[in-house]
């Protein structure tokens, strides 16, 4: 990779294939202006020199390029929110034990219920193309959120509801969850990240 293209990928982070990929187009093309223009007799200094003249300033290509990034990673985490975070759901209303918890575990699992609903419908939005201002921030802060909002409002309901259901399926729930969440924060942070990375 030449210093050029070094240069246009230093303060990039997103989605290491989407990069991978821009990059590579874009060092493609710049080989093929230096190709150019050492066929027409200049020297392959100069050529190089010419073709980052054409291409313009690392840094503002690089801004380009990171504002893709950052639409590719906010369509990733929409995506991983949009699958994970239902799923848990359901997991919890079909194998989490019949009977009634009682008012309020009823009205924690609903405060879930409200956040998956406020992270799901975004992430649709994202994905429909109806969001792209701050999407990745919005999706990655949503995405914690909803996990948060989770994990204290399942704490509470151990403390206040009877335990339901059999043992190894508490233990199965729980440790899908714990998957799940792991899957939903992960794609959260590096939203984060890269929405944190805009050049400017």
């Amino acid at each position: 990779m030449n210093e050029y293209i070094a240069a246009v990928a230093a303060p990039l982070r997103g989605p290491r294939r989407v990069r991978r990929d821009m990059l590579a187009e874009i060092e493609d093309g710049f080989e093929e202006a230096v190709a150019e223009r050492v066929a027409a007799g200049l020297s392959r200094g100069e050529a190089v020199d010419g073709a980052a003249s054409e291409f313009g300033e690392p840094r503002i290509v690089a801004a380009e390029v990171q504002r893709e990034l950052e639409a590719a990673q906010a369509r990733q985490t929409a995506w991983t929110l949009l699958i994970a975070l239902p799923a848990m759901t359901i997991m919890w209303d079909v194998f989490g034990g019949d009977g009634d918890p009682g008012l309020a575990a009823t009205l924690l699992a609903r405060v879930v219920d409200a956040a998956t609903a406020v992270a799901f419908g975004a992430a649709a939005l994202v994905l429909t193309g109806h969001l792209e201002r701050r999407a990745a921030r919005l999706c990655g802060l949503l995405g914690l959120v909803q996990i948060a909002t989770a994990l204290g409002c399942s704490a509470l309901i151990a403390m206040v509801a009877d335990g339901q259901g059999p043992t190894g399926a508490w233990a199965a729930l729980t440790a899908a969850s714990a998957a799940g969440s792991i899957l939903v924060c992960t794609a959260s942070v590096r939203a984060l990240r890269t929405a944190r990375a805009a050049i400017s």
